[in-house]
């Protein structure tokens, strides 16, 4: 089983988290790390450890805001060379909801999903509707 920690810049990951546990419900194994104003990568970074103590043998994937940012680069500085441990940038709400069900199969398995996820999750209305449309034409020429 994995550990999901979600982290972003302000309360983002407080946010997302709650979200989350609207839908899904509350998981420990699924926790939020801000990164709030006058924290730099030192203090982020203390956060993360205390949870990767809490959950000494389970695989860890950070799913965070921003490539490149604070909680990005702190998690990736933490982690460098663990086996057991990634990070995925982009987290959104649907992101994180298929990663919280497919913890238990791994973290290579979790990691696909996610990004999977990732890139269908996205849908352009005027795209969507343009779509409908073809098909309501195709229909009618039948």
């Amino acid at each position: 089983m994995s550990l999901i920690i979600v982290s972003g810049h302000g309360s983002f990951s407080l946010g997302l988290l709650d979200a989350f546990e609207m839908v899904f419900g509350e998981d420990q194994k699924v926790k939020a790390i801000p990164f709030l104003k006058g924290e730099g990568i030192p203090q982020l970074q203390t956060k993360f450890q205390e949870q990767l103590d809490s959950f000494p043998d389970e695989e860890v994937l950070f799913l965070v805001d921003v490539y490149g940012g604070t909680p990005y680069n702190a998690a990736t500085q933490l982690i460098y060379g663990q086996g057991n441990c990634d990070v995925i940038t982009g987290v959104n709400l649907p992101m994180l909801l298929e990663a919280a069900t497919k913890k238990e199969q791994g973290l290579k398995t979790l990691i696909e999903v996610t990004k999977s996820v990732s890139e269908t999750s996205t849908k352009i209305f005027s795209e969507e509707m343009s779509h409908i449309t073809s098909i309501n034409l195709e229909e009618d020429e039948l």
